[in-house]
């Protein structure tokens, strides 16, 4: 009796394309979905370009959940790297659900429930960049290039710190602002960084969103020297 064992190099390949696919709409989708959303809430091109205008947070946010969804056929048995890799899609659903009421917020501006979710949105942001982090390091640990893994484990776990700080930092500025009896200067400064939240978030952000892109990018580089170097 023979049994027919499945051609590993052939299923291996095309998961291996779909991972190269992924990471490059990550890659992309990361600063453009980023740009979108400051310009959705600074702006009016979102009015001006009518209806697409407001179409384009939930396809920025679209295309980070496509890039992880595309990264599922690798490796499926693996339950680490799949339990993380479904981590991240949970929360990228999450934000592309909330994604719209970037252009209510700007259209409403003065209705907190809009503002409130739009933090809730950007909090969503912070936590899907650390899911993001923790999914590359897991998945540079199945790719057979020890500088990649030595980098993603460094920076992945630098990046999740990072992001960390932000909602804390954020969380003990909101909390200040309740409190009376504070030193003058402190009072002057949480008022100050109040009025310069959208940018301090993104002064916060843009360091790990960085370091994460160029986490992408070598991993997309990794994965297409190694497939080339095999048929070699």
């Amino acid at each position: 009796m023979t049994t027919d064992k499945p051609d590993t190099q052939k299923d291996l390949l095309p998961a291996l394309a779909r991972v190269v696919r992924g990471t490059s709409i990550l890659f992309w989708g990361l600063p453009i979905a980023m740009v979108i959303s400051v310009m959705a809430i600074l702006s009016n091109w979102t009015d001006a370009a009518w209806p697409m205008g407001m179409l384009m947070p939930p396809v920025a946010f679209g295309m980070l959940w496509y890039g992880l969804w595309l990264l599922g056929s690798f490796q499926p048995q693996e339950r680490v790297w799949q339990a993380a890799l479904g981590q991240a899609k949970l929360i990228g659903l999450f934000s592309l659900g909330l994604s719209p009421f970037l252009h209510w917020h700007h259209r409403v501006p003065d209705e907190l429930y809009f503002a409130y979710v739009v933090w809730l949105l950007a909090l969503g942001f912070v936590f899907y960049l650390m899911s993001l982090n923790k999914m590359l390091a897991r998945l540079a640990a199945m790719i057979p290039d020890e500088t990649l893994r030595v980098e993603s484990q460094l920076f992945s776990r630098m990046n999740r710190v990072l992001l960390a700080m932000t909602p804390i930092g954020f969380g003990v500025m909101y909390l200040f602002s309740f409190m009376d009896e504070l030193p003058e200067i402190l009072i002057h400064g949480v008022s100050m960084a109040a009025q310069f939240r959208p940018w301090l978030f993104m002064a916060f952000v843009l360091i790990p969103v960085s370091m994460t892109m160029s986490l992408l990018w070598k991993t997309k580089e990794s994965i297409l020297a190694s497939v080339f170097n095999s048929r070699q």
